[in-house]
């Protein structure tokens, strides 16, 4: 969601002096995934609605979600470095007894596709101190954007977050910044803070808060990577609530998540991961506009839910990193 540093930091680890650039990175970090794709799915949770217009509650079957990312570097100098990304993932609901549903939200959100497609952009700027500086942009459209009745940049979302951190040494790096952002759900601005830690080669604390902290370990060979980790997950997307209307209404999307993941090496450059665990929702409400102090249409309560998926991805092979 916000991994700005591990997008551009996996590279030979070296110290900070003023005859060489700074490197964010730490000891112990796994090189960074270039394609990913992810199959992710939550089963079998009760939603319950209340609105103007009534209440009502049912039970969700299924919430089934692609995902696919490309991440590429562009510019690798010394001095600054650039990486640039496209990410596209589609999300469906489907309802226990569909054909029994009345109610207005739950009849539209059954078996729609909710899509977001973005555009991303990393640099990172190091110095000849200990300091460097980290940007991240992204752009794109989220929502039911196939509709013909909108013009697409009603479904547009930008985010941006901006950082300034420090190498204190190759075990420990940290960073400040703030983030204009839909991440937890609606528009807001947020501080963050980074904080990379290696104990040693093989243990390490990955964190940016507050969307994820996550402990990691890693075999002597580098070829399995397992993390326990907490993150908030979010997303906004851009909807119509009635399809007689030409009216958007905004679905914020946000929970906690409680995972273990293990990822592990199948040839030099092509990964699979396995992750699993609890999520418990935060927000699932319908509002006429997506900042945070933006008026509930359907406000939603979910119960917790057992999350898990499957990805397959694609790092760079190590001869590229020598």
């Amino acid at each position: 969601m916000l991994s700005v540093i591990p997008a551009l930091a996996q590279e030979p680890i070296v110290n900070c002096t003023d005859s060489v650039f700074c490197v964010p990175g730490v000891i112990g970090l796994p090189r960074s995934k270039g394609i990913v794709i992810k199959r992710e799915i939550v089963r079998d949770y009760w939603i319950k609605s209340e609105s103007g217009g009534g209440n009502s509650s049912a039970e969700v079957r299924r919430n089934r979600r692609w995902e696919m990312k490309v991440r590429a570097p562009i510019i690798l100098k010394d001095g600054f470095k650039m990486a640039v990304g496209v990410k596209y993932f589609v999300e469906e609901f489907n309802f226990e007894q569909p054909d029994n549903l009345d109610y207005p939200f739950y009849q539209n959100l059954e078996n729609r596709s909710l899509r977001s497609i973005r555009g991303e952009v990393f640099m990172v700027k190091p110095t000849r101190t200990n300091k460097y500086y980290l940007l991240r942009l992204s752009g794109g459209l989220n929502g039911d954007y196939q509709s013909e009745s909108f013009a697409k940049n009603d479904f547009f979302k930008f985010s941006i977050s901006p950082l300034i951190g420090w190498k204190k040494n190759d075990y420990v790096s940290y960073a400040f910044g703030i983030a204009f952002s839909y991440g937890f759900g609606r528009r807001s601005i947020y501080p963050l803070i980074a904080y990379n830690k290696s104990f040693n080669n093989q243990w390490g604390i990955e964190s940016i808060l507050p969307a994820e902290v996550k402990l990691r370990y890693s075999t002597l060979n580098q070829k399995n990577y397992f993390y326990a980790k907490t993150e908030l997950h979010g997303s906004n997307y851009s909807i119509r609530l009635d399809e007689a209307k030409n009216d958007l209404v905004f679905l914020d999307k946000s929970e906690i998540r409680f995972l273990l993941t293990w990822e592990r090496e199948i040839h030099d450059w092509l990964w699979f991961g396995i992750e699993g665990g609890l999520r418990s929702n935060i927000s699932f409400d319908l509002s006429n506009n997506a900042s945070i102090n933006s008026d509930v249409i359907v406000e939603n309560k979910l119960n917790s839910a057992f999350v898990y998926n499957f990805s397959i991805f694609v790092v760079p092979p190590r001869k590229l990193l020598k």
